[in-house]
């Protein structure tokens, strides 16, 4: 699935990159006949987009999040750069997340195909990974199946695509997966265009992959005032200070080193969140919180929590190391059990593998290798507690949580661990 490259909003594609300084540039004032507003799509915050110092503010926001154009106009989603998103536009998100479900727990065998590392049903996603065009509330369409993690198929002239259309009545459009990449790979601003054929109505634009991002489309009578592209613009800052605001809070909050137990040495359970979000989910911290190692005494656990509803996340140990990727086929309990993909934009998946008994290739998240309460032995040892879904992506049954725990068989020494869907979210257990 396309839900979280190694971008800036979602791990590194490239590792090591600077994020652009620069916050999205306002289009050219509408004139007589067909206007074209510009709409954002995460927001460029250098101060607070530092991957290599373990933190990235993801702006799960649009900007802004209402517009009010004519039926001929059409909108310019601009993403920001790294961000990863994908965008999509419909009478009703509802109806839209129902015929094309971004993902699912793996329950339609007798009782449930359990992953390991959260010991509940794998986690398996839909066809709203994938680009759709010509999408509807009876589902079909054209499926990019090979463009789970971009470029988009439609709408960016920079790769010479045709825009994008939205008809309104039951068309369902998926225009993402996008990546603020240009063609070379480098970080920057793209734009992706959608002609806006629907008839007067509202109707919404949301992105599939960050539940609760999402706008207000109003498409208005032809004698009807429309949006300025200054009243985006003023609106679209206002809402950037409020998210990082709330973001700072969320983060200063969640940096603290906290424990419970009796205090001993060997009696504490350390807690580390695994990011965090707005309850508005409009900023998603993706950082280990607290970002300071945690000094271990064997008999010590610790415990991970998914605290951010609208993300996803791995926890798994050795970091800076070759690891499992965060989304695969599933090939069954027999080896190899479990094929990543690699998530690189424009590059057809590996060979796929099929359950045994089954015709066609399930799409899953990392199920892991290590269930809750498994203990540490080695800094070496590959330790996967699997992908994790927040409470707002609505799969039933999943589970937020996970545990590791240390004794008198745990080796002494520094044990590195990381997000493999945002490969610069890394956190550090010593044990002593």
């Amino acid at each position: 699935m396309g839900m979280r490259t190694r971008a800036l909003a979602t791990g590194a594609l490239t590792i090591g990159w600077v994020v652009a300084l620069s916050a999205p540039v306002p289009s050219a004032a509408a004139g007589p006949g067909p206007q074209t507003l510009t709409i954002g799509v995460d927001w460029a915050d250098a101060a607070n987009q530092q991957p290599a110092a373990g933190r990235v503010f993801e702006y799960t926001d649009f900007f802004s999040r209402e517009v009010s154009i004519h039926s001929g106009d059409s909108l310019d989603f601009r993403t920001a750069p790294g961000a990863f998103h994908i965008v999509s536009l419909a009478k009703s998100e509802r109806v839209a997340r129902k015929v094309y479900p971004v993902a699912f727990a793996d329950t339609d065998k007798d009782g449930a195909d359990i992953a390991t590392g959260s010991g509940v049903a794998k986690v398996v996603f839909g066809p709203s990974n994938f680009p759709i065009t010509g999408g509807s509330t009876h589902g079909g369409g054209s499926i990019a199946v090979n463009n789970g993690f971009g470029p988009p198929v439609c709408g960016v002239a920079a790769f010479g695509q045709a825009p994008c259309t939205f008809r309104g009545a039951d068309d369902i459009e998926v225009i993402g997966p996008t990546i603020g990449l240009d063609p070379t790979g480098t970080p920057a601003f793209v734009d992706q265009l959608v002609h806006i054929t629907a008839a007067p109505g509202e109707y919404d634009y949301f992105c599939f992959i960050h539940p609760g991002m999402r706008g207000k489309l109003n498409v208005v009578d032809a004698d009807d005032k429309t949006t300025t592209q200054a009243e985006i613009d003023r609106t679209s800052r206002d809402q950037f200070e409020d998210d990082r605001d709330a973001g700072l809070d969320l983060e200063a909050d969640a940096n603290q080193i906290r424990f419970s137990g009796d205090g001993d040495p060997g009696s504490r359970i350390f807690q580390v969140q695994v990011g965090v979000g707005s309850p508005r989910s409009h900023v998603a911290i993706d950082e280990m919180l607290p970002n300071k190692p945690l000094n271990l005494s064997p008999g010590d656990r610790v415990h991970y929590t998914w605290a951010d509803p609208h993300n996803v996340h791995t926890v798994t140990f050795p970091a800076n190391t070759k690891l499992p990727e965060p989304f695969g086929f599933d090939c069954g309990t027999n080896p190899p059990g479990y094929i990543g993909i690699p998530p690189v934009p424009g590059t057809p998946p590996p060979a796929i593998c099929f359950e045994p008994g089954q015709s066609q290739p399930e799409a899953i998240g990392d199920p892991g290798n290590a269930p809750p309460g498994t203990r540490l032995r080695k800094p070496t040892l590959l330790v996967d507690a699997g992908l994790r879904l927040g409470t707002a992506y609505d799969v039933h049954p999943s589970i937020q949580t996970w545990s590791l725990k240390t004794d008198s068989h745990t080796a002494a020494g520094t044990y590195m661990f990381q997000c493999t869907v945002h490969d610069w979210m890394q956190g550090t257990l010593k044990v002593n």
